[in-house]
């Protein structure tokens, strides 16, 4: 008999299948055309569970039945409509993400319903920390002050450089400025940015981002992985412009 190949369930998945799905199809492959209960007996499934799997085979397509006198028989069709599966798949999901985009606004008009509504949103790992850094640069480069502020701690501030080594070119290019007050040794300008240390010798887990209308906070945990979090209320934000400033007031 010829081998059967191996597919990955990951695979199957892309196009809609799971494993028991692959194992009846297979299983009818070998048998040609078969009543259930052989079926049942080859993939070693109930005959239950066997039967919901070829209803849903027959639904996209790629098993059939003829009814005899007494029984049922099914043939797994032409291996290759595997392929008008995952077509049809893909057109099902670029249909979906049209027909998303159209509502996409709307939604995000029920994001900010209430100015009074404070949103909270959490993220983890440099792809997380990277999406913070996009919304602090995105929401400058919309506002009138172009500029953001940020508690730059030695204690992360490579992790987070990691996480988007092309941030600081990114933000020089948009023409967004930066105030920072160092927390440890290190760091230094590089274009459109002061900073002052509040302390050479401390080092802190956090970095504070403080920009129109938001802050985010980005940290590590007990295995030094980079999560944060960003805080979507004016008046926090306020309140930490406010606190900063007069602490960079008072530095040299």
């Amino acid at each position: 008999m010829p081998k059967v190949p191996k597919i990955s369930e990951k695979t199957l998945e892309s196009i809609g299948l799971k494993k028991k799905d692959m194992d009846v199809y297979v299983s009818l492959l070998k048998l040609g055309t078969a009543p259930l209960r052989r079926i049942s007996d080859e993939c070693g499934l109930n005959r239950g569970t066997t039967y919901d799997t070829l209803k849903r085979l027959m639904s996209l397509g790629i098993v059939s039945y003829v009814n005899a006198k007494t029984h049922r028989y099914f043939t797994a069709e032409d291996p290759r409509k595997l392929t008008g599966v995952a077509t049809r798949r893909e057109i099902a999901a670029v249909d979906a993400r049209k027909k998303l985009e159209e509502i996409i606004p709307d939604l995000q008009n029920l994001l900010g319903w209430s100015k009074h509504r404070p949103s909270v949103r959490y993220y983890e790992g440099e792809a997380g920390v990277r999406d913070i850094l996009q919304d602090v640069l995105g929401v400058c480069g919309k506002s009138t002050q172009q500029m953001f502020r940020v508690y730059s701690s030695a204690g992360i501030r490579d992790l987070i450089s990691n996480a988007w080594p092309g941030f600081v070119k990114k933000r020089i290019k948009e023409n967004i400025s930066v105030k920072a007050l160092a927390i440890g040794e290190g760091g230094r300008t590089a274009g459109l940015d002061e900073r002052k240390w509040i302390s050479k010798e401390h080092k802190a887990p956090t970095y504070i981002f403080i920009y129109p209308g938001k802050t985010a906070y980005v940290s590590v945990d007990e295995k030094l992985q980079l999560f944060g979090v960003i805080i979507d209320d004016a008046a926090i934000a306020s309140t930490q412009e406010m606190i900063f400033d007069v602490l960079w007031g008072h530095l040299h």
